[in-house]
């Protein structure tokens, strides 16, 4: 919990990430307790830069529509999930989103962090239970080669089909086969979900290995 970590007020913080100001006394308390990836510690020192670390968002490319694709340069497109079915037997459908444009990314990146992009899609973050990681509007890149549950890496985020909902978020694993399902805003509580009812409602799609957006701006 981001309160607890900084022992600043989690409407203190809030108002700070949404007013884009680090006109605080609490800076060095925000420094202790914000991984840099998050909010960048030079800008919350003397507002050097730009207040998201811009490493968070270095591996899409910016690309005008008509020019061709570098030999370095793949487009990965986003979309639009849908659930049928349950009790195990979920069928996931996927649609591509005709409101977002594909992404550019470095295929040296991809190969670094072994990502096959036949196995990559990207979809949209709705809701403010993973802020400020990630906010309504963002886009995460999903890798659907992460999704099996029994190699899960405990505390990492991932897109998980709940229900007939898709969710973002972190994930962990209980000796009694039961999963946790943590956001990062502090105002939404950790949700246990049995063994059985992971069955039953829960399916992982991959894990998020990258996000790009102006959310929160």
């Amino acid at each position: 919990m981001l309160a607890a970590r900084t022992g600043v007020a989690m409407p203190t913080i809030s108002i700070l990430i949404k007013r884009g100001s680090n006109r605080t006394d609490y800076k060095e308390d925000l420094i202790k307790g914000f991984p840099p990836d998050q909010i960048s510690h030079a800008w919350l020192r003397d507002e050097t830069g730009a207040m998201t670390d811009k490493r968070t968002d270095s591996n899409v490319k910016a690309r005008h529509r008509e020019d061709a694709l570098q030999d370095d340069e793949i487009e990965i497109a986003e979309y639009n999930v849908r659930f049928s079915g349950g009790n195990g037997n979920t069928v996931i459908d996927y649609e591509l989103s005709e409101e977002s444009e594909p992404a550019t990314y470095r295929l040296s990146w991809l190969q670094r962090l072994k990502l096959n992009p036949d196995k990559l899609k990207r979809f949209k973050v709705r809701g403010d239970s993973m802020e400020p990681l990630l906010f309504h509007g963002d886009s995460v890149l999903v890798n659907e080669a992460e999704n099996d549950i029994k190699e899960l890496l405990d505390g990492k985020v991932y897109a998980i089909r709940y229900g007939n909902e898709l969710r973002v978020k972190r994930l962990f694993k209980q000796l009694n086969g039961s999963l946790i399902l943590r956001s990062e805003n502090p105002a939404h509580i950790d949700e246990e979900v049995s063994a059985e009812l992971v069955h039953q409602h829960i399916t992982i799609i991959g894990r998020v290995r990258d996000k790009s957006g102006t959310g929160g701006l």
